[in-house]
Order: C-alpha cells, then sequence, then structure tokens
C-alpha cells in the first residue's frame, strides 16, 4: 500500500468525534448508557481475554470513575455479573465481586 492509499485508507476509516456510540462490539458500559457521563464505550468483552482483563480493570480501580454515575461496588457488581453471565467457563469469585479483590 502505498502513502497516498494509506491516508486514503485513514481518512475513510476515521472514527467520528461526535458519533454517541463506538463499535466496539460487546461492551459492560456502552456510551449510550445512563451510566456512562462520557461519549465512550467502556470494559468491552468480546473474548475470555477481555472478559477477564474487564474483572482486573474493575477492582483495580480505588474510587469510581469520573466516567461513571455511580458506586465503585456498583460498577464492580456489574463488571462480574456481566463476565459470569456471558462466559460459563470464567470463575467469577466472591473476591472479584468487591473493589480491591474482596
Amino acid at each position: 500500500m502505498d502513502i497516498l492509499n494509506f491516508d486514503q485508507f485513514l481518512n475513510e476509516n476515521k472514527k467520528d468525534p461526535k458519533a454517541k456510540v463506538r463499535n466496539r462490539g460487546d461492551v459492560i458500559f456502552p456510551a449510550d448508557s445512563k451510566d456512562v457521563n462520557d461519549d465512550k464505550d467502556h470494559f468491552p468483552y468480546n473474548s475470555e481475554a477481555q472478559a477477564r482483563n474487564a474483572l482486573s480493570r474493575a477492582n483495580q480501580y480505588k474510587e469510581a470513575p469520573k466516567w461513571y454515575n455511580g458506586s465503585l461496588t456498583k460498577l464492580v457488581k456489574k463488571v462480574a455479573s456481566a463476565v459470569k453471565k456471558k462466559y460459563k467457563g470464567i470463575d467469577v469469585t466472591a473476591a472479584s465481586s468487591k473493589p480491591g479483590k474482596g
């Protein structure tokens, strides 16, 4: 691919900065959710690896993130619940359903 075609490719596939919803597949907190303050999707979980990462990331917060309308406990429980529901093979322990790993 030459430079001219590459630049054209980038321009054609550029995300619309005004878009309310991004196409990231399955996300736990989509941009149009009442729980989200910004216009971004949060916690994609299209594979078991992403689901495990979502559990891990949710438990790294010490307080609710600015983009989230709600408590940290509610965020962590929602992530754990969504992962458990979609991926039966992932063992979602009681500790991973609490902020800071319980």
